[in-house]
């Protein structure tokens, strides 16, 4: 069975070393911060008004979160019978998961399946070079990526070699078993401190605000947002209808507002307001824009400076359509945000699914989350062995 929400999320235990944590830090920056300080909005609204529109599109916003916690009441002793609906309730939750990935990745399982299918159903001799390389095309066309596609193909034929594999079978168990170990990193979702301060980056169009509102949904405690695409106007209203509808309190400013003062609020009312988790939206940018990639720089030194430590995840949204450019953008982010986890969006659009393994294999940050469609359920924690499966399973 696959990781569900419930064990993805860490409470307790040593705190992971944060990459890409400010050392120095100017004088001026909560003065920066506090610059230009107006009106803020807080809003807990008993109704919501019609779902707006997201980055790339409508998106509707379910009447209730889905939960996988289907468990009697804490401390109600449960039956042998409970307990057994609880097992099978997790299974066919699970399998409901599985069958979403494996139609999400259909676009990418039938651009480079098929024709793996076609090598592999002639594959006999482990020291057939011309297979080898017909099998780097497809990956590197699949984009895996040319410097991914090289390590795991040499991993494959040194192991198919040494245990002297000869059927188009056994290769594609092991090719799931080493894309599992390149893909299989560390997860969870850190949410040891109180307040413990989530900043959401990425490109235009990734999903950011929709994902903030997904992820709230299953988030333990009492949850804050900040609406820091303060550049958008439909991006602060979509997070205050996330809020409205989740019950979660949104801090919020006029559109154009400064993006490093919304967050130093939200900071200072996620301590008072005793938040167990603060999740701030940022403005979608480009990583190839200087300006704008210090201004987040500036977002992340100000949330420092007021809670030591913070933000204590970053995830970074990257959309699976782009594919090499995907991971373009995720080694600049990781430099500059110091990105401690990614959100990987649109599977379900694209036959590019193979970006996952290159992003793994060179960027070294985490894929923590998939999302496979626009529903609440449609996002899930990695599963790595799941993900290959689904990947390079048959058509």
């Amino acid at each position: 069975m696959g990781r569900s929400w419930r064990n993805f999320f860490r409470r307790s235990g040593q705190e992971p070393e944060k990459p890409g944590a400010a050392t120095d830090q100017p004088e001026n920056e909560t003065e920066a911060a506090e610059e230009g300080a107006g009106p803020s909005v807080a809003t807990t609204l008993e109704t919501a008004p019609s779902p707006v529109a997201e980055d790339n599109g409508e998106v509707d916003i379910p009447e209730s979160p889905v939960t996988d916690e289907d468990v009697p009441p804490a401390g109600a002793p449960a039956t042998a019978e409970e307990v057994q609906a609880a097992a099978d309730a997790a299974t066919e939750q699970s399998a409901g998961w599985v069958r979403r990935l494996r139609q999400g990745l259909r676009r990418s399982r039938e651009s480079f399946v098929g024709q793996l299918n076609a090598a592999m159903a002639e594959f006999k001799d482990a020291e057939d070079e011309e297979f080898w390389e017909r099998v780097e095309e497809i990956l590197i066309t699949s984009d895996v990526g040319v410097q991914t596609t090289a390590k795991l193909v040499a991993e494959l034929e040194q192991e198919a070699l040494e245990r002297n594999i000869t059927s188009g079978k056994e290769l594609r168990e092991l090719m799931i078993q080493h894309a599992t170990r390149m893909l299989d990193k560390p997860i969870e979702m850190d949410l040891s401190h109180k307040p413990t301060v989530v900043l959401m980056v990425g490109v235009n169009g990734t999903g950011k605000t929709t994902n903030i509102g997904k992820l709230v949904s299953f988030l333990p405690g009492k949850i804050m947002l900040a609406a820091g695409d303060t550049f958008r106007a439909a991006a602060i209203e979509q997070l205050q209808t996330w809020g409205e509808r989740t019950g979660a309190k949104v801090i919020a400013r006029e559109r154009g507002a400064d993006s490093a003062s919304v967050a130093h609020e939200a900071v200072e009312e996620a301590k008072r307001d005793g938040a167990d988790v603060l999740l701030i939206d940022t403005a979608g940018r480009l990583h190839t824009k200087v300006n704008l990639m210090a201004e987040l720089d500036k977002v992340r030194r100000v949330i420092d400076r007021q809670l030591p430590g913070a933000p204590h995840e970053v995830l970074l949204t990257v959309d699976a359509t782009t594919g090499q450019n995907g991971l373009r953008q995720a080694k600049l982010f990781q430099d500059v945000a110091g990105v401690t986890g990614i959100i990987l969006t649109k599977l379900d659009g694209t036959a590019k699914g193979g970006i996952a393994l290159a992003i793994a294999s060179e960027v070294g940050v985490p894929i923590k989350m998939i999302s496979v469609g626009e529903q609440i359920g449609d996002l899930h924690p990695f599963e790595a062995r799941e993900f290959a499966e689904a990947l390079f399973g048959d058509l």
